[in-house]
């Protein structure tokens, strides 16, 4: 009972612990990035760079406000994003299912394997032209786009975890008499999760990327368009805030992917996490 209380207690300092370098860890971000701005500014103030090419971050700041501050800038926000949860949603799904049907299936997967490569190593930003004269200038052409580079992240981090599972797990669960489904369900599927988890990270930053290029190619409103008018006019200023609002929707929902990850990949810490 000693032993068994001395382990909680020390369980429990641990979990403190990851507290307070959970606290640590976010107060050296936020010092990282003042620094990354007091060089900047500085660099801007003492004439090492020219503000019209890089402007500060004052201008980003002001831009930004201007942005917001009469709202003009919700309904091309509102459908960036929905073409990115559009495309995002429809890489996880049928990259995940995809990837599935191919592990079960050696033979298939040898067949369609090499047109798969193929369709995954062609330079779809430069097909964007192309999908917006198939599908129109409406969201569809950008949610194709977006969906053309994220469905293969999803699909190939998926079947590489699906298909590096232990094997030794496998057998021990099949001596205990494991289905085919039960070994999926209990497995091959958890087993997987932290490539499936790196996949969809990956996944939103490309179907990011795809939605606000298809809009700068063509588009009646979206971010893409605007940081097409804000290029346009040499507002540098513009065009990082803008960037900025990308970058801050897709690591807002990245720390969400993180927080549900920890969760469900919990059991997956090796014993190094444990003190002792």
């Amino acid at each position: 009972m000693t032993d068994v209380a001395s382990s909680e207690a020390r369980l429990d300092s641990a979990a403190r612990a990851r507290g307070g370098r959970s606290a640590s860890i976010f107060a050296a971000r936020a010092l990282f990035l003042a620094v990354i701005l007091a060089i900047w500014q500085g660099a801007v103030a003492l004439g090492l760079a020219n503000a019209a090419f890089v402007s500060t971050p004052a201008a980003v700041a002001q831009s930004l406000w201007d942005l917001f501050k009469d709202g003009e800038i919700l309904p091309d926000l509102g459908t960036t994003v929905l073409e990115i949860v559009i495309a995002f949603a429809l890489s996880v799904v049928l990259g995940i299912g995809s990837a599935v049907v191919l592990d079960r299936n050696d033979w298939l997967n040898r067949i369609v394997s090499p047109f798969l490569t193929a369709f995954n190593s062609m330079p779809r930003i430069a097909l964007g032209p192309l999908f917006i004269l198939w599908f129109g200038i409406g969201i569809a052409s950008k949610v194709v786009l977006a969906f053309s580079l994220g469905y293969f992240i999803m699909l190939l981090s998926t079947l590489g975890g699906l298909k590096n599972v232990d094997r030794d797990l496998l057998l021990m669960a099949r001596l205990f008499g494991a289905s085919e489904l039960r070994l999926f369900r209990d497995v091959r599927f958890p087993w997987a999760l932290p490539g499936i988890f790196a996949g969809l990270k990956l996944t939103l930053i490309y179907c990011s990327a795809g939605a606000v290029i298809g809009e700068m190619i063509a588009a009646r409103r979206g971010l893409g368009v605007l940081l097409q008018s804000f290029s346009g006019r040499f507002d540098v200023a513009g065009v990082l805030a803008l960037i900025l609002i990308v970058a801050l929707l897709v690591m807002a929902l990245t720390s969400l992917m993180d927080l549900v990850e920890r969760r469900l990949l919990d059991w997956s810490k090796g014993s190094t996490d444990v003190p002792g």
